[in-house]
Protein backbone atom coordinates (compact mmCIF):
# COMPACT_ATOMS: atom_id res chain seq x y z
CA UNK A 1 0.00 0.00 0.00
CA UNK A 2 1.56 3.61 -1.12
CA UNK A 3 0.14 5.32 2.48
CA UNK A 4 0.20 4.74 5.82
CA UNK A 5 -1.88 1.73 6.85
CA UNK A 6 -3.84 2.33 10.17
CA UNK A 7 -3.96 -0.86 12.19
CA UNK A 8 -6.26 -1.39 15.98
CA UNK A 9 -5.60 -4.55 17.95
CA UNK A 10 -8.65 -5.92 19.78
CA UNK A 11 -7.26 -8.35 22.41
CA UNK A 12 -9.47 -11.14 24.12
CA UNK A 13 -7.97 -14.34 26.65
CA UNK A 14 -5.07 -14.56 28.65
CA UNK A 15 -1.75 -12.75 29.54
CA UNK A 16 -0.49 -15.15 26.70
CA UNK A 17 -2.92 -13.39 24.24
CA UNK A 18 -2.39 -9.99 25.08
CA UNK A 19 1.94 -10.67 24.64
CA UNK A 20 1.16 -12.38 21.17
CA UNK A 21 -0.92 -8.82 20.32
CA UNK A 22 2.01 -6.69 21.35
CA UNK A 23 4.32 -9.26 18.87
CA UNK A 24 1.80 -7.97 16.50
CA UNK A 25 2.29 -4.39 17.60
CA UNK A 26 6.06 -4.88 17.47
CA UNK A 27 5.89 -6.52 13.81
CA UNK A 28 3.59 -3.90 12.38
CA UNK A 29 5.34 -0.78 13.88
CA UNK A 30 8.46 -2.01 12.30
CA UNK A 31 6.77 -2.47 9.13
CA UNK A 32 5.73 1.70 9.25
CA UNK A 33 1.64 0.83 10.15
CA UNK A 34 0.38 3.23 12.87
CA UNK A 35 -1.47 1.66 16.03
CA UNK A 36 -4.58 3.64 16.26
CA UNK A 37 -7.10 3.45 19.21
CA UNK A 38 -10.46 2.37 18.05
CA UNK A 39 -11.51 0.37 14.78
CA UNK A 40 -13.51 3.15 13.24
CA UNK A 41 -9.81 4.95 12.78
CA UNK A 42 -8.16 1.89 11.01
CA UNK A 43 -8.15 0.70 8.01
CA UNK A 44 -7.53 -3.11 9.36
CA UNK A 45 -8.59 -4.39 12.49
CA UNK A 46 -6.98 -7.64 14.21
CA UNK A 47 -9.57 -9.75 16.15
CA UNK A 48 -7.14 -11.37 18.72
CA UNK A 49 -9.82 -14.18 19.92
CA UNK A 50 -10.58 -16.41 22.86
CA UNK A 51 -12.57 -19.56 23.16
CA UNK A 52 -11.53 -21.00 26.23
CA UNK A 53 -15.19 -21.31 27.38
CA UNK A 54 -18.44 -21.41 25.87
CA UNK A 55 -19.67 -18.18 26.37
CA UNK A 56 -16.04 -16.74 25.55
CA UNK A 57 -16.47 -18.34 21.90
CA UNK A 58 -20.34 -17.14 21.65
CA UNK A 59 -18.97 -13.09 22.17
CA UNK A 60 -16.46 -14.00 19.44
CA UNK A 61 -18.89 -15.27 17.13
CA UNK A 62 -20.78 -11.95 17.80
CA UNK A 63 -17.92 -9.75 17.49
CA UNK A 64 -16.18 -11.34 14.29
CA UNK A 65 -19.82 -11.17 12.84
CA UNK A 66 -20.65 -7.52 13.81
CA UNK A 67 -17.04 -6.09 12.70
CA UNK A 68 -17.00 -8.17 9.80
CA UNK A 69 -20.34 -6.61 8.49
CA UNK A 70 -19.20 -2.91 9.76
CA UNK A 71 -16.06 -3.26 8.22
CA UNK A 72 -17.02 -4.60 4.55
CA UNK A 73 -19.78 -1.53 4.32
CA UNK A 74 -16.65 0.61 5.01
CA UNK A 75 -14.11 -1.12 2.31
CA UNK A 76 -11.94 -1.94 5.50
CA UNK A 77 -10.20 -5.40 6.06
CA UNK A 78 -10.49 -7.79 8.89
CA UNK A 79 -7.51 -10.02 10.51
CA UNK A 80 -9.23 -12.67 12.83
CA UNK A 81 -6.36 -14.00 14.77
CA UNK A 82 -5.88 -15.88 17.93
CA UNK A 83 -6.98 -19.27 19.26
CA UNK A 84 -10.59 -19.30 17.44
CA UNK A 85 -8.51 -18.76 14.05
CA UNK A 86 -6.60 -21.75 14.82
CA UNK A 87 -8.64 -24.30 16.21
CA UNK A 88 -11.84 -22.96 14.52
CA UNK A 89 -11.21 -21.53 10.81
CA UNK A 90 -13.93 -22.79 9.06
CA UNK A 91 -16.47 -21.34 12.01
CA UNK A 92 -14.41 -18.37 11.35
CA UNK A 93 -14.74 -18.36 7.65
CA UNK A 94 -18.51 -18.85 7.56
CA UNK A 95 -18.61 -16.07 9.90
CA UNK A 96 -16.37 -13.52 7.79
CA UNK A 97 -15.79 -14.93 4.37
CA UNK A 98 -13.23 -12.22 3.54
CA UNK A 99 -11.40 -12.29 6.91
CA UNK A 100 -7.62 -13.04 6.68
CA UNK A 101 -6.49 -15.72 9.89
CA UNK A 102 -3.54 -15.78 11.87
CA UNK A 103 -2.53 -18.14 14.04
CA UNK A 104 -0.83 -17.67 17.79
CA UNK A 105 1.94 -19.66 15.43
CA UNK A 106 2.25 -16.84 12.79
CA UNK A 107 1.28 -13.74 14.87
CA UNK A 108 5.04 -12.96 13.40
CA UNK A 109 3.76 -12.55 10.14
CA UNK A 110 0.49 -10.76 10.58
CA UNK A 111 1.94 -8.38 8.15
CA UNK A 112 1.98 -10.93 5.41
CA UNK A 113 -1.91 -10.45 6.41
CA UNK A 114 -2.35 -6.62 7.07
CA UNK A 115 -0.34 -5.15 4.05
CA UNK A 116 -1.91 -7.91 1.19
CA UNK A 117 -4.79 -6.91 -0.57
CA UNK A 118 -6.42 -10.29 -0.60
CA UNK A 119 -7.19 -12.89 1.68
CA UNK A 120 -4.19 -14.54 3.71
CA UNK A 121 -5.04 -17.54 5.73
CA UNK A 122 -1.37 -17.99 7.77
CA UNK A 123 -2.57 -21.11 9.74
CA UNK A 124 0.56 -23.57 10.28
CA UNK A 125 3.13 -24.30 13.75
CA UNK A 126 5.81 -21.79 11.98
CA UNK A 127 7.19 -19.96 14.97
CA UNK A 128 10.50 -20.77 15.77
CA UNK A 129 12.51 -20.56 18.79
CA UNK A 130 14.06 -17.48 17.61
CA UNK A 131 10.81 -16.02 16.75
CA UNK A 132 9.91 -12.25 17.31
CA UNK A 133 8.94 -10.83 20.37
CA UNK A 134 7.77 -7.74 22.14
CA UNK A 135 9.92 -4.57 21.67
CA UNK A 136 6.36 -2.66 23.12
CA UNK A 137 4.46 -2.68 26.20
CA UNK A 138 1.54 -1.18 28.23
CA UNK A 139 1.90 1.55 31.11
CA UNK A 140 5.17 0.23 32.78
CA UNK A 141 4.43 -3.82 32.29
CA UNK A 142 6.15 -5.37 29.72
CA UNK A 143 4.55 -9.07 28.81
CA UNK A 144 7.14 -11.13 27.37
CA UNK A 145 6.12 -14.96 25.82
CA UNK A 146 8.60 -17.57 26.78
CA UNK A 147 6.56 -21.03 24.96
CA UNK A 148 4.09 -21.71 23.13
CA UNK A 149 1.65 -24.88 24.08
CA UNK A 150 1.83 -27.28 26.64
CA UNK A 151 2.53 -31.00 27.63
CA UNK A 152 -0.83 -31.48 29.23
CA UNK A 153 -3.92 -32.98 27.71
CA UNK A 154 -6.76 -32.35 29.90
CA UNK A 155 -10.48 -33.43 29.33
CA UNK A 156 -11.69 -30.03 29.12
CA UNK A 157 -9.54 -28.18 27.04
CA UNK A 158 -10.07 -27.03 23.88
CA UNK A 159 -6.94 -24.36 23.74
CA UNK A 160 -5.02 -27.29 23.15
CA UNK A 161 -6.41 -27.45 19.38
CA UNK A 162 -4.91 -24.01 18.73
CA UNK A 163 -1.80 -25.11 20.53
CA UNK A 164 -0.59 -28.27 20.11
CA UNK A 165 2.84 -28.36 20.32
CA UNK A 166 5.25 -27.40 22.99
CA UNK A 167 7.47 -24.22 21.58
CA UNK A 168 10.18 -22.78 23.76
CA UNK A 169 11.59 -19.01 22.67
CA UNK A 170 15.68 -19.26 22.77
CA UNK A 171 16.51 -17.61 26.00
CA UNK A 172 18.80 -15.19 24.18
CA UNK A 173 15.59 -14.33 22.62
CA UNK A 174 13.71 -13.63 25.75
CA UNK A 175 16.63 -12.20 27.42
CA UNK A 176 17.42 -9.37 25.22
CA UNK A 177 13.75 -9.08 24.08
CA UNK A 178 13.62 -8.09 28.37
CA UNK A 179 16.72 -6.39 28.39
CA UNK A 180 15.23 -3.87 25.95
CA UNK A 181 11.80 -2.98 27.85
CA UNK A 182 13.90 -2.04 30.65
CA UNK A 183 15.53 -0.13 28.97
CA UNK A 184 12.34 1.71 27.68
CA UNK A 185 11.24 1.96 31.14
CA UNK A 186 9.27 -1.74 32.14
CA UNK A 187 9.14 -2.07 35.82
CA UNK A 188 7.30 -4.98 35.20
CA UNK A 189 7.35 -7.95 33.68
CA UNK A 190 5.20 -10.89 33.06
CA UNK A 191 7.15 -13.89 31.73
CA UNK A 192 3.92 -15.92 30.44
CA UNK A 193 3.03 -19.36 28.39
CA UNK A 194 -0.09 -21.86 28.77
CA UNK A 195 2.38 -23.51 30.87
CA UNK A 196 5.54 -22.24 32.20
CA UNK A 197 6.43 -24.99 34.18
CA UNK A 198 7.46 -27.24 31.10
CA UNK A 199 9.65 -23.98 29.66
CA UNK A 200 12.95 -25.88 27.71
CA UNK A 201 11.26 -29.30 27.87
CA UNK A 202 11.22 -29.59 23.87
CA UNK A 203 14.81 -27.94 23.48
CA UNK A 204 16.80 -30.00 25.61
CA UNK A 205 14.60 -32.56 27.56
CA UNK A 206 14.98 -30.28 31.11
CA UNK A 207 12.54 -27.93 33.10
CA UNK A 208 14.69 -24.33 32.44
CA UNK A 209 12.11 -21.88 33.77
CA UNK A 210 13.95 -20.82 37.10
CA UNK A 211 17.18 -20.51 35.73
CA UNK A 212 15.56 -18.58 32.67
CA UNK A 213 13.74 -16.44 35.88
CA UNK A 214 17.15 -16.07 37.45
CA UNK A 215 19.01 -14.55 34.18
CA UNK A 216 15.70 -12.50 33.63
CA UNK A 217 16.41 -11.25 37.31
CA UNK A 218 20.15 -10.30 36.88
CA UNK A 219 19.42 -8.11 34.32
CA UNK A 220 20.65 -4.62 35.55
CA UNK A 221 17.60 -2.16 36.25
CA UNK A 222 15.41 -1.62 38.71
CA UNK A 223 12.36 -3.80 37.92
CA UNK A 224 9.99 -6.93 38.89
CA UNK A 225 9.96 -10.15 37.44
CA UNK A 226 6.06 -12.01 37.48
CA UNK A 227 5.91 -15.64 36.82
CA UNK A 228 2.96 -17.23 35.17
CA UNK A 229 1.14 -19.92 35.30
CA UNK A 230 2.20 -22.94 36.07
CA UNK A 231 0.70 -26.52 36.07
CA UNK A 232 1.21 -28.56 39.32
CA UNK A 233 2.38 -31.51 38.11
CA UNK A 234 5.31 -29.93 36.50
CA UNK A 235 5.68 -27.50 39.14
CA UNK A 236 6.38 -30.43 41.34
CA UNK A 237 9.12 -32.05 39.13
CA UNK A 238 11.24 -28.60 40.01
CA UNK A 239 10.14 -27.69 43.42
CA UNK A 240 13.19 -26.95 45.11
CA UNK A 241 14.49 -24.85 41.76
CA UNK A 242 11.28 -22.80 42.36
CA UNK A 243 11.48 -22.20 46.04
CA UNK A 244 15.19 -20.69 44.96
CA UNK A 245 13.89 -18.76 42.47
CA UNK A 246 11.19 -17.62 44.20
CA UNK A 247 13.79 -15.91 47.22
CA UNK A 248 15.55 -13.56 44.41
CA UNK A 249 14.71 -9.90 45.70
CA UNK A 250 13.55 -9.04 41.89
CA UNK A 251 11.07 -11.94 42.05
CA UNK A 252 7.33 -11.46 42.51
CA UNK A 253 6.92 -14.20 45.26
CA UNK A 254 3.28 -15.14 43.79
CA UNK A 255 2.46 -18.65 42.04
CA UNK A 256 -0.18 -18.94 39.97
CA UNK A 257 -1.35 -23.04 40.68
CA UNK A 258 -4.64 -23.79 38.88
CA UNK A 259 -5.96 -27.18 40.89
CA UNK A 260 -9.28 -26.77 38.86
CA UNK A 261 -11.03 -29.53 41.49
CA UNK A 262 -10.20 -30.49 44.97
CA UNK A 263 -11.51 -33.95 44.47
CA UNK A 264 -9.39 -36.99 43.07
CA UNK A 265 -11.62 -38.63 40.60
CA UNK A 266 -12.78 -35.32 39.12
CA UNK A 267 -8.84 -34.73 38.66
CA UNK A 268 -8.91 -38.10 37.02
CA UNK A 269 -11.97 -37.32 34.74
CA UNK A 270 -10.05 -34.21 33.97
CA UNK A 271 -6.91 -36.00 33.08
CA UNK A 272 -4.67 -33.50 35.77
CA UNK A 273 -1.71 -35.07 36.44
CA UNK A 274 -1.29 -35.25 40.52
CA UNK A 275 -4.04 -35.79 43.44
CA UNK A 276 -5.22 -33.44 45.44
CA UNK A 277 -2.88 -34.15 48.45
CA UNK A 278 0.28 -33.75 46.03
CA UNK A 279 -1.33 -29.98 45.31
CA UNK A 280 -1.22 -29.64 49.08
CA UNK A 281 2.16 -30.80 49.73
CA UNK A 282 3.10 -28.35 46.57
CA UNK A 283 1.29 -25.18 48.10
CA UNK A 284 2.59 -26.19 51.97
CA UNK A 285 6.22 -26.39 51.02
CA UNK A 286 6.21 -23.52 48.64
CA UNK A 287 5.02 -21.50 51.95
CA UNK A 288 7.31 -23.23 53.87
CA UNK A 289 10.55 -21.71 52.37
CA UNK A 290 9.00 -18.87 50.66
CA UNK A 291 7.58 -16.87 53.60
CA UNK A 292 4.92 -14.75 52.70
CA UNK A 293 4.27 -16.29 49.02
CA UNK A 294 1.07 -15.80 47.73
CA UNK A 295 -1.26 -18.31 45.81
CA UNK A 296 -3.62 -18.41 43.04
CA UNK A 297 -5.75 -20.73 41.72
CA UNK A 298 -8.43 -21.72 39.77
CA UNK A 299 -11.07 -23.66 39.88
CA UNK A 300 -14.00 -25.25 37.60
CA UNK A 301 -17.48 -25.94 38.96
CA UNK A 302 -19.30 -28.78 37.47
CA UNK A 303 -17.02 -31.02 35.86
CA UNK A 304 -18.80 -34.23 34.51
CA UNK A 305 -18.22 -35.92 37.58
CA UNK A 306 -18.37 -33.77 39.84
CA UNK A 307 -21.53 -35.14 42.15
CA UNK A 308 -21.67 -33.52 46.03
CA UNK A 309 -19.29 -35.49 48.04
CA UNK A 310 -16.73 -34.05 45.15
CA UNK A 311 -17.66 -30.41 45.55
CA UNK A 312 -17.85 -30.79 48.97
CA UNK A 313 -14.05 -31.84 48.73
CA UNK A 314 -13.12 -28.55 47.05
CA UNK A 315 -15.16 -26.40 49.05
CA UNK A 316 -13.05 -28.17 51.93
CA UNK A 317 -9.69 -28.06 50.04
CA UNK A 318 -10.19 -23.64 49.77
CA UNK A 319 -11.27 -23.57 53.31
CA UNK A 320 -7.87 -25.39 53.91
CA UNK A 321 -5.29 -23.75 51.47
CA UNK A 322 -6.20 -20.56 52.34
CA UNK A 323 -5.75 -19.20 48.69
CA UNK A 324 -5.15 -15.42 48.28
CA UNK A 325 -6.63 -15.41 45.60
CA UNK A 326 -9.52 -17.84 43.42
CA UNK A 327 -10.67 -17.42 40.01
CA UNK A 328 -13.60 -20.25 39.27
CA UNK A 329 -16.20 -20.91 36.54
CA UNK A 330 -18.89 -22.57 35.30
CA UNK A 331 -17.97 -25.63 33.41
CA UNK A 332 -19.20 -25.03 29.43
CA UNK A 333 -18.88 -27.85 27.25
CA UNK A 334 -16.04 -27.39 24.47
CA UNK A 335 -16.10 -29.09 20.88
CA UNK A 336 -13.96 -31.95 20.83
CA UNK A 337 -13.07 -32.68 24.06
CA UNK A 338 -13.55 -35.55 26.12
CA UNK A 339 -15.19 -34.00 28.63
CA UNK A 340 -17.87 -32.67 26.76
CA UNK A 341 -19.07 -36.28 25.91
CA UNK A 342 -19.33 -37.68 29.41
CA UNK A 343 -22.35 -37.16 31.23
CA UNK A 344 -22.97 -33.33 32.25
CA UNK A 345 -24.16 -31.74 35.30
CA UNK A 346 -27.28 -29.69 35.43
CA UNK A 347 -26.80 -26.32 34.55
CA UNK A 348 -28.96 -24.89 37.48
CA UNK A 349 -26.70 -27.26 40.03
CA UNK A 350 -23.91 -25.95 38.39
CA UNK A 351 -25.00 -22.52 39.14
CA UNK A 352 -26.09 -23.27 42.41
CA UNK A 353 -22.61 -24.37 43.38
CA UNK A 354 -20.96 -21.47 41.98
CA UNK A 355 -22.86 -19.62 44.73
CA UNK A 356 -21.61 -21.54 47.51
CA UNK A 357 -18.16 -21.30 46.38
CA UNK A 358 -18.60 -17.89 45.38
CA UNK A 359 -19.43 -17.61 49.71
CA UNK A 360 -16.52 -19.45 50.66
CA UNK A 361 -14.39 -17.57 48.50
CA UNK A 362 -14.74 -13.88 49.59
CA UNK A 363 -15.10 -15.29 53.01
CA UNK A 364 -11.84 -16.58 52.85
CA UNK A 365 -10.55 -13.99 50.90
CA UNK A 366 -11.43 -11.17 53.08
CA UNK A 367 -10.04 -13.44 56.20
CA UNK A 368 -6.39 -13.83 54.42
CA UNK A 369 -6.42 -10.14 52.91
CA UNK A 370 -7.49 -8.82 56.75
CA UNK A 371 -3.90 -9.75 58.11
CA UNK A 372 -2.44 -7.16 56.23
CA UNK A 373 -4.72 -4.27 57.67
CA UNK A 374 -2.51 -1.76 59.50
CA UNK A 375 0.59 -2.94 58.07
CA UNK A 376 2.91 -1.02 56.16
CA UNK A 377 5.01 -2.58 53.38
CA UNK A 378 6.92 -1.77 50.59
CA UNK A 379 5.00 -1.62 47.09
CA UNK A 380 5.80 -0.78 43.32
CA UNK A 381 3.17 1.11 41.47
CA UNK A 382 2.19 -0.53 38.21
CA UNK A 383 -1.04 0.35 37.18
CA UNK A 384 -3.91 3.42 36.80
CA UNK A 385 -6.86 2.25 38.56
CA UNK A 386 -10.03 3.28 38.40
CA UNK A 387 -11.92 6.31 39.74
CA UNK A 388 -8.73 8.32 40.25
CA UNK A 389 -6.66 5.57 41.88
CA UNK A 390 -3.55 3.56 41.24
CA UNK A 391 -2.40 -0.24 41.54
CA UNK A 392 0.74 -0.52 43.25
CA UNK A 393 1.75 -4.68 43.90
CA UNK A 394 3.52 -5.45 47.42
CA UNK A 395 6.71 -8.35 46.75
CA UNK A 396 3.98 -10.78 46.64
CA UNK A 397 1.90 -9.35 43.95
CA UNK A 398 -0.70 -8.49 45.83
CA UNK A 399 -2.39 -5.56 44.96
CA UNK A 400 -3.03 -2.30 47.09
CA UNK A 401 -5.37 0.65 45.66
CA UNK A 402 -4.22 3.97 46.21
CA UNK A 403 -4.98 7.59 45.59
CA UNK A 404 -3.93 8.92 42.56
CA UNK A 405 -1.26 11.36 42.70
CA UNK A 406 1.83 8.34 42.99
CA UNK A 407 3.86 8.08 39.62
CA UNK A 408 3.48 5.49 37.66
CA UNK A 409 6.26 3.11 38.13
CA UNK A 410 7.88 4.59 41.50
CA UNK A 411 8.72 2.25 44.62
CA UNK A 412 7.05 3.90 47.41
CA UNK A 413 5.72 2.75 50.94
CA UNK A 414 1.67 1.96 52.05
CA UNK A 415 -0.03 1.63 54.42
CA UNK A 416 -2.83 -0.65 54.87
CA UNK A 417 -6.12 0.73 55.94
CA UNK A 418 -8.67 -1.69 54.48
CA UNK A 419 -9.35 -5.20 52.44
CA UNK A 420 -11.66 -6.82 50.61
CA UNK A 421 -11.70 -10.10 49.42
CA UNK A 422 -10.14 -9.04 46.33
CA UNK A 423 -7.33 -6.58 47.06
CA UNK A 424 -6.22 -4.12 49.74
CA UNK A 425 -7.27 -0.79 50.26
CA UNK A 426 -4.17 1.74 51.47
CA UNK A 427 -2.39 4.97 51.32
CA UNK A 428 1.21 5.78 50.17
CA UNK A 429 3.43 7.01 53.67
CA UNK A 430 6.66 8.28 51.86
CA UNK A 431 9.57 6.86 49.89
CA UNK A 432 11.39 4.24 51.93
CA UNK A 433 11.16 0.72 52.90
CA UNK A 434 8.76 -0.89 54.71
CA UNK A 435 8.39 -4.41 55.67
CA UNK A 436 8.22 -6.86 53.12
CA UNK A 437 5.56 -9.68 52.73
Amino acid sequence: MGREVKVYIETYGCALSRGESYVMETVLRGRGARIVDSPEEADVVILNTCIVRGETEDRMRRRIKALHEELSHRGKRLVVAGCMAKAMPYTVSRLAPSSSLVAPQCVHRVDEAVFSRGRVLLLGDERGRDGVLPRVFRGVIGIVPIADGCLGDCSFCVVKYARRRLISYAPRAIISTVREMVRMGAREIELTAPDTAVYGLDMCGEQLLPELVLRVAEIPGDFMVRVGMMTPEYALRILDELAEMYRHPKVYKFAHLPVQSGDDKVLKLMNRGYTVDEYIALVDELRRRVPGISIATDIIVGHPGEDEEAFQNTLRLVEKLRFERVHFAQYSPRPHTRSASMKQVPEHVKKERSKRLLEVVERVGLEVHRAYVGGIYDALVTEEGHSNTMVARLSNYMPVIVPAGVTLGSRIKVRVLDASYYDLRGEPVGQGTGKKC
